[in-house]
């Protein structure tokens, strides 16, 4: 399978863009300034997933998920479907390179004009919504590709009860666009797409082919114009110096976090934070506890978007708003994509009372709870529409049909869910707490507006003689908290750093009062939205990054090229292996002495050590090739990592672009191996080292195996090889503790079963074995 993303240990130490994040603002940058013409790398902290690999089962579903406790986190950071519970709000946002267009229904509406005239916009982009905004708008729809659900396409029956609440209502009704495709083909960028399957699995992620995220359009336009893209990358912080930003960030997945490993960087002319609303500020609430001014505004102004999650339960039409999963698609009668109809209410005399009405379907892989779910929730929240003996009686029957033969059946097949968005009052606060970004909206479910849209929706299922549900934690038991897939603000965009984070173009303000920015420090996605958009907001927060985008080449005289007629580049990386690898991370300890240059390394410990010089490194080894591992003479790894030396820097030093040689045989010593570390390293003030070690594998009297195999012998050059000057030399050597959390961060890659990684492990296991053995017995 092609991948858009490039392996670690191919990142650069510097770049001109630096984009933190993937999503709608992420990729539209990196997509746009590539086209510049500019060195583009993109930072995302999740995985890659192709379609074919998002979850269809309860049991893989519940493997990618990450929740973020006050106290702590559960699961893998690099999780696809990720849920912070705060006391007031919980939010919904996905994790993966694409961020949340993996996990979102699609819908693309442009917010209504209004919503622009609002003061908390600044002047600059309020004057520029017919210009430069409706161009955004223009140039996102251009590449997202939003349509509406075709009118010769099977007919659907959720879309069909959403419009017969809508007559009810008196209310316009109408298909959206949605980001989806609905034919075969290769598509404007050069990725092959497949039609839309009417799966209705949208949310947990598309494994047709068919929903436009932007891993089908904007992504691989990045990579075909050159930029560079690297996953389970955290950004932890950003820092200015000089002229340059130094990007901190820590590697996932790799086992570094086991040895408390302190964090790399690459250095950047411009950066931009597209890390999504909750990512980008907390990268700069922890940038600003480091000492980067910025303004106090910072974190204020949280919303989301007025969403309103709820259920018409046991209707007594079809609503087949569950999707496929994992069944065979022959044998389903069609959902549909996730969204297709909407309810549009949102021209009302006073904006804030506008709201949107929209169909949804749950994901195949959730059904199995949905029986009992629904059931209960029904019981203890519900508010029946309709009455009379016999109605309750056929509801009952439909209920024991779904408890009993599951959610394609009865109750929950005729089940409507409902997804509302409205205006709040945008008074939410992010903060960090320990070092954690945390949320703070206090009665913010009390809003009146939240009581209106349950009302309505108690109406619009009134037709479809169903049962109402709220969201269950919006609830008296649950202090009307609520639930937001549309999280908005916290960076928001101001005329000055009184009222908001970052200018009209999106430059971070670099004080607390007046219109000083830093000039390359931008902000470009969700987080910049200054109040409730009241629709769905991917297509806003995507024309507010095209016109960020466009602001940014005009500032530098740069020309992005829009064509989209030349034949596109093939995409994907050519370099990333799709074979079974082999990772693992160790930290080696020990003194370094720059006064010893001579070749004798234990007087240069010894040295070292007297004069309080020590010398550290946490790196990971990474064999994207275990075949070419074991087989190859050379045995050729990557490394990539961190080195701690003070007499060469105060900070961390970042090693980036690193050889390691597996067991080589020493020239014309048969009977001797090595183990052979080319470490590439970078001060942040942009000084370079290299370091050159090796391990000698040889038996000599007594037993030396655990110290041979545990003791490095290093000589630090100033510069980027073995013929730059020496700085000095010295001895590492692995601690038992330090050995025994090296073991627990073995990692095989690239494997699909159990039985291939322990295959793996074993494989490896051996030929390090049996190659001690070779040399020792």
């Amino acid at each position: 399978m092609t991948r858009l993303s490039s392996p670690i240990e191919n990142l650069k130490s510097s770049y001109t863009v630096v984009v933190i994040g993937s999503g709608y603002g992420g990729s539209i940058a990196a997509s746009r300034l590539a086209r510049a013409g500019q060195q583009v790398c993109i930072l995302e902290r999740g995985k890659e997933f192709q379609p074919g690999e998002y979850p269809k089962t309860q049991s893989k579903a519940l493997a990618q998920m990450q929740i973020d406790l006050p106290q702590h986190h559960l699961g893998s950071h690099t999780a696809l479907y990720d849920f912070h519970v705060n006391k007031d709000i919980n939010v919904f946002i996905g994790c993966g390179l694409g961020g949340t267009s993996l996990v979102n229904a699609n819908v693309s509406l442009q917010a209504e004009p209004r919503v622009f005239a609002d003061s908390r916009w600044p002047k600059e982009l309020r004057d520029d919504v017919g210009t430069l905004l409706a161009a955004g708008y223009r140039r996102a729809e251009e590449m997202l590709k939003p349509t509406p659900y075709p009118e010769n396409f099977p007919p659907l029956p959720k879309l069909q009860a959403l419009e017969k609440s809508s007559k009810y209502l008196n209310e316009k009704f109408y298909r959206p666009p949605i980001n989806v495709t609905f034919q075969d083909g290769v598509n404007h960028v050069g990725v092959e797409q497949n039609k839309c399957n009417l799966c209705g699995d949208c949310v947990s992620g598309c494994n047709n082919k068919a929903k436009n995220t932007v891993l089908m359009n904007y992504l691989p336009d990045a990579k075909n114009h050159g930029a560079e893209i690297y996953t389970q990358v955290s950004v932890r912080r950003v820092e200015r110096q000089g002229n340059r930003w130094l990007v901190h960030y820590q590697l996932l997945n790799t086992g570094q976090e086991s040895f408390n490993a302190p964090t790399m960087f690459v250095s950047a002319d411009i950066v931009i934070l597209a890390a999504g609303t909750l990512g980008s500020t907390e990268i700069l609430l922890r940038s600003q506890a480091a000492g980067l001014a910025v303004s106090e505004k910072l974190g204020h102004n949280f919303t989301g978007n007025g969403d309103v999650l709820a259920f018409g339960y046991n209707t007594e039409q079809v609503i087949n708003g569950i999707g496929f999963g994992d069944r065979p698609e022959n044998a389903q009668e069609p959902v549909g994509p996730c969204i297709t109809g909407i309810i549009d209410m949102r021209e009302q005399p006073q904006l804030d009372n506008g709201l949107v009405i929209e169909e949804g379907s749950i994901p195949g892989g959730l059904a199995a709870i949905l029986p009992q779910t629904l059931a209960a929730a029904a019981k203890i929240l519900g508010k029946d529409t309709d009455s009379g003996l016999g109605d309750r009686i056929e509801e009952k029957i439909r209920e024991v049909e779904s408890l009993t033969h599951g959610a394609y059946t009865g109750a929950v097949r005729n089940t409507q869910t409902y997804l509302v968005m409205t205006h709040d009052d945008a008074a939410g606060q992010m903060y960090l707490e320990n070092d954690r970004l945390r949320i703070k909206w206090q009665d913010v479910g009390s809003q009146p507006i939240f009581q209106r849209v349950n009302n309505r929706l108690t109406e619009a299922t009134e037709p479809l003689g169903g049962t109402q549900i709220p969201n269950p934690i919006w609830s008296d038991a649950f202090g009307h908290d609520l639930v937001t897939v549309h999280p908005l603000g916290g960076c928001i965009l101001a005329e000055d750093a009184e009222h908001g984070v970052v200018n009209h173009k999106g430059q971070v303000f670099a004080s607390n009062q007046g219109t000083n920015v830093y000039e390359n420090l931008y902000v470009a996605d969700g987080s910049i939205v200054p109040r409730t958009l009241g629709v769905n907001p991917l297509l806003t927060i995507s024309a507010l990054a095209e016109r960020c985008c466009t602001l940014i080449a005009k500032d530098r005289g740069w020309t992005i090229n829009y064509d989209l007629t030349t034949p596109p580049i093939v995409n994907g990386d050519t370099t990333r292996s799709t074979t079974v690898g082999i990772q693992f991370t160790e930290t080696m300890r020990g003194y370094f002495s720059t006064a010893v240059k001579d070749d004798n390394y234990q007087p240069a410990f010894w040295q070292g050590k007297q004069d309080n010089s020590p010398l550290e490194f946490t790196v990971t080894v990474i064999a994207d090739d275990l075949d070419k591992l074991l087989n190859d003479p050379e045995h050729l790894g990557k490394i990539v990592g961190i080195v701690k030396a003070p007499i060469l820097s105060p900070e961390a030093l970042t090693v980036t672009n690193s050889d390691f040689n597996l067991f080589v045989v020493q020239q014309g010593q048969q009977n001797t191996r090595q183990m052979r570390y080319r470490l590439h390293m970078m001060t942040q003030s942009g000084q370079r080292y290299y370091l050159k070690g090796f391990k000698q594998i040889h038996d000599d009297p007594g037993f030396d195996v655990w110290s041979d195999t545990t003791t490095l012998f290093i000589t630090v050059y100033e510069g980027d090889s073995e013929n730059d000057p020496i700085v000095g030399q010295g001895i590492l050597k692995i601690q038992p503790m330090d050995f025994i959390k090296q073991m627990t961060t073995m990692k095989v890659t690239n494997a699909d079963t159990i039985g291939e990684r322990l295959q793996a492990i074993d494989r490896f296991s051996r030929f390090f074995a049996g190659t001690l053995a070779e040399v020792y017995i």
